[in-house]
């Protein structure tokens, strides 16, 4: 916190202004991807990382991203489960603080494996 003088308070806190770095997906099973990241750099961060948000959809489709919130700083990585076979799914993620969001990552494509691909 900062004073100024006219003895207001102001928090220094704010969202993140990068995406989380080093963003990754990998295909784990026919029906599992799991996405991995670390934190945004820490001049970046403006505030304590409180948790990440991961976005994914069938790449192509119209619909809504489907949302999974992950909640506190350790956790750098997300089983999706439940995914249709041999199917090209696409992923975003960002990293929140108390005051919000911050902006989402590129998009990363992953590919769900074939039958006998395991």
């Amino acid at each position: 916190m900062k004073r100024f003088s006219n003895n207001k308070f102001y928090s220094l806190i704010s969202v993140p202004s990068q995406a989380p770095s080093n963003f990754t997906v990998v295909a784990s099973s026919y029906t599992d991807i799991t996405a991995s990241w670390q934190l945004p750099p820490e001049n970046a961060r403006h505030g304590n990382i409180t948790g990440f948000k991961l976005f994914y959809r069938k790449k192509g489709s119209m619909g809504p991203l489907l949302n999974l919130t992950i909640h506190g700083r350790e956790k750098r990585s997300k089983d999706v489960t439940g995914l249709a076979r041999d199917t090209e799914y696409e992923f975003q993620v960002l990293a929140f603080t108390s005051v919000g969001d911050g902006p989402r990552s590129s998009v990363k494509y992953e590919t769900t494996m074939e039958d006998g691909k395991i």
